[in-house]
């Protein structure tokens, strides 16, 4: 039986801003900008990375080094501080930024608080690209660590810096236009996706132009509107995907899901974003249970996928940007139905999604926000604390899926997706 998938997807990967609701915090148009600049580097506790700003004749700040792991070091940061900003609840960070492609952080500083509150955000080599931060997505950070509990009170924020710390050692180059605050319009911009497919949807990701879509046994490529520029038939399963410097990247599993003696067959597919060609396959047989999701995060691919009945805990393999596996990160998560689905970046967080599945013909899809902590010795950038639910919505035998967020800044909505299992009919996507 084939089915007819309709998917509503927000288009946001950063929030637009009204020009009339723009309040100017930062301007570079003179050389007396610089006045309440410094640079604040690992120096301080040993390291040897070196990081400088200074206003160029264009009327730009510049922060420039290069960075170094040496002497357990790896963070150059720049920042202001000393003045309030006037900033409330609602308002975004503005950036106009032109960067070299490398992730940066924009912290914020609350008076005589001593945590910095973070939110990350990725450049394009040599374009200049307008970034919005909402501050209620800014998360606490202090000497390294994550504080997900500590709440942001945008009232009290008197300082704001950029900081690098991506574990790339060498030189980097982050100009910044401007410095501003607004409101973010709200997420309403939505796409339609229809066709037939013999499967259900697996993942999304996009980039500035197109939109690209797993259905296990097909792989699209949209417009921004929705229209498709090309469909590919794939191997069955195909399963999440990720899209990085101009690649994509699916989660791939030829055997058996869930099986405990672990005969999946887990592969990487790797794809032209541009043509959908096929371009390599990387074996992933660490994964012991089948692929089906994979993230990526400084240029390191995280790979999650099925668990067997009776296991209470999930793992996460990483792998470098050749696919040379590195380790299994063990998640002290109880036993979660089919394993993990996906696993994304986002807002300086890994996110999961997973479905916990009753006795009655119900499924429930939590959303778990994988925060960092102290609990489990796990890299930063990695899973280091579990449990912490962020979203969960039920998908019902009879009724079309609700509206569920997934992660922050991404609305989805599925509906009329239904499969016969057994004697019951039943969403046959749900965790979407």
């Amino acid at each position: 039986m084939r089915l007819h998938t309709l998917l509503l997807l927000s288009l946001l990967a950063f929030p637009t801003v009204a020009a009339a609701d723009e309040r100017m915090l930062f301007a570079f148009e003179d050389a007396n900008a610089a006045q309440g600049w410094q640079a604040v580097n690992d120096g301080v506790m040993g390291g040897r990375s070196d990081g400088r700003f200074r206003i160029t004749d264009a009327g730009h700040l510049e922060f420039f080094g290069t960075l170094s792991l040496e002497n357990n070091g790896g963070f150059a940061s720049v920042r202001t501080n000393g003045r309030n900003l006037g900033l409330q609840a609602d308002d975004a960070i503005l950036l106009r930024v032109k960067g070299d492609g490398r992730e940066y952080a924009c912290n914020v500083y609350a008076g005589r608080n001593r945590y910095s509150y973070r939110q990350t955000f990725t450049t394009k080599k040599g374009e200049w690209l307008e970034v919005a931060l909402p501050l209620d997505r800014f998360t606490a950070t202090w000497r390294g660590r994550v504080f997900p509990n500590e709440q942001l009170d945008p009232s009290q924020i008197t300082g704001i810096g950029f900081l690098l710390g991506d574990k790339k050692p060498g030189p980097f180059t982050l100009l910044v236009d401007s410095i501003r605050a607004g409101e973010p319009s709200p997420p309403d911009s939505a796409v339609t996706c229809t066709g037939t497919y013999p499967h259900h949807i697996q993942g999304v990701c996009r980039d500035e132009e197109s939109l690209y879509w797993s259905f296990t046994t097909t792989l699209v490529k949209t417009d921004k509107a929705g229209n498709v520029l090309k469909r590919i038939p794939v191997a069955n399963h195909h399963g999440d995907l990720c899209l990085h410097d101009g690649r994509l990247f699916v989660a791939v599993n030829l055997g058996a899901f869930n099986d405990p003696q672990g005969n999946a067959d887990s592969w990487v597919y790797v794809y032209d974003a541009d043509t959908l060609d096929e371009i390599a396959r990387h074996e992933t047989q660490e994964v012991f249970h089948g692929a089906g999701g994979i993230g990526v995060r400084n240029d390191h691919f995280f790979v999650v996928g099925g668990l067997p009945d009776g296991v209470d805990e999930n793992y996460v393999y990483e792998y470098d940007d050749s696919f040379t596996f590195l380790t299994t990160h063990t998640i002290p998560s109880g036993h979660t139905h089919l394993g993990i689905q996906t696993a994304a970046f986002a807002d300086d967080r890994w996110w999961c999604l997973h479905t916990n599945v009753s006795t009655t013909p119900r499924t429930t899809a939590s959303a778990t926000m994988l925060k960092c902590g102290r609990s489990w010795s796990l890299p930063a950038t990695c899973w280091q604390c579990f449990k912490a639910t962020a979203i969960r919505t039920t998908c019902r035998n009879t009724a079309a899926f609700p509206t569920a967020r997934w992660l922050p800044w991404w609305k989805v909505q599925e509906q009329t997706t239904t499969a016969t299992h057994g004697s019951t009919s039943r969403p046959q996507a749900c965790w979407r």
